[in-house]
């Protein structure tokens, strides 16, 4: 028999990747009863169980879960938010991410169907076709990842010599509206579905761009992008689509900016002989799971679909851990 203290670490690893769905579920339970809204301020269980019409047991059990979790603490009885739990878990938090949890949430379903997506290699008919609550989730569970990561790209890019950009299946208009906030020369154009820019409008109004925000309302494959840019963004696009979809949006792009115009792709971009990062090669499931062909792709597929359009002087850097950027621009 193997040595008994590997063995221990080995089938703890296994429990505990098998054990995930248990954490999750205490996570969204708690989040969709509104319970880290209720913990601001220490509270016995007796307190949370009355606010929310549960059993004290049940109550108990669920806030100890969030102790193991070190989503709260517990101090003479009581339990209180941690500070993750305050800024990412209240619906004040100045990094609330309910939507996007809410959107895994809505996946879980999905996710059970993994088996049949593989051995068929696509969910066929079964792909994206989110409507009204659970649309909204998605989209604005985009607006909570985005608004960290936007002020990240801005770390990075300088965005001072643009006037017109494009954001391209922007959803929620997180980046542009970010891209504005820091260029008051710049306009923008965001282009989505019809149902899509309805929420995207409440984040522009609410941010008082709406002066120099236009829409586009259309299917990205297949409809006119419009023309005049000089610089077109596309966030966490193309795992969506098939490589060859992409190809033909790249050269789109190219087509509705200016000579001398640049092209920004963000995404989970792997390496090339796609040993990571971790984080793409599960999201590429998710898309297995989600789209009829989305996957996560390689520095050199995207370099091909660049260069096949005609942009020159492609290069990436790295925005965070999983996500990376690509860069190129069209000749004058």
């Amino acid at each position: 028999m193997k040595d008994l203290k590997q063995l221990r670490e080995w089938t703890g690893k296994i429990s505990s990747i098998a054990s995930g769905y248990k954490m999750s579920q205490i996570l969204y339970t708690a989040l969709n009863a509104g319970v880290f809204d209720l913990l601001d301020v220490p509270q016995p269980a007796s307190y949370i169980a009355a606010k929310l019409g549960w059993s004290e047991r049940g109550t108990q059990m669920l806030l100890d879960g969030l102790l193991v979790l070190e989503l709260v603490t517990k101090t003479d009885d009581c339990y209180k938010n941690t500070e993750a739990a305050a800024v990412c878990l209240m619906q004040t938090g100045d990094a609330y991410q309910g939507h996007i949890l809410r959107h895994n949430q809505n996946s879980c379903n999905d996710w059970m169907a993994l088996p049949d997506r593989i051995r068929t290699g696509t969910c066929g008919s079964a792909g994206e076709n989110r409507s009204g609550e659970v649309l909204r989730d998605f989209i604005l569970g985009m607006n909570d990842i985005a608004k960290i990561s936007a002020y990240e790209v801005l770390q990075d890019i300088d965005i001072s010599s643009y006037r017109h950009m494009l954001d391209l299946a922007g959803g929620p208009a997180t980046y542009s509206i970010a891209f504005l906030e820091k260029n008051s020369k710049l306009h923008a154009t965001l282009f989505d579905k019809p149902s899509v820019i309805e929420i995207a409008q409440e984040q522009v109004n609410a941010a008082n761009l709406e002066n120099r925000f236009n829409y586009i309302a259309g299917d990205c494959m297949n409809d006119s992008l419009g023309s005049g840019y000089d610089l077109v963004f596309m966030s966490n696009i193309i795992h969506s689509f098939s490589a060859e979809e992409n190809k033909n949006l790249v050269k789109h792009a190219y087509e509705a900016l200016i000579p001398g115009g640049t092209i920004l792709i963000k995404d989970f971009i792997m390496e090339n002989d796609r040993s990571g990062p971790a984080f793409g090669l599960i999201f590429a499931l998710h898309m297995l799971v989600l789209t009829p062909a989305g996957g996560t792709y390689t520095y050199d597929e995207i370099k091909d679909w660049t260069d096949t359009a005609g942009f020159i002087n492609g290069t990436f850097f790295s925005l965070t851990p999983q996500t990376r950027m690509w860069i190129a621009h069209k000749p004058k």
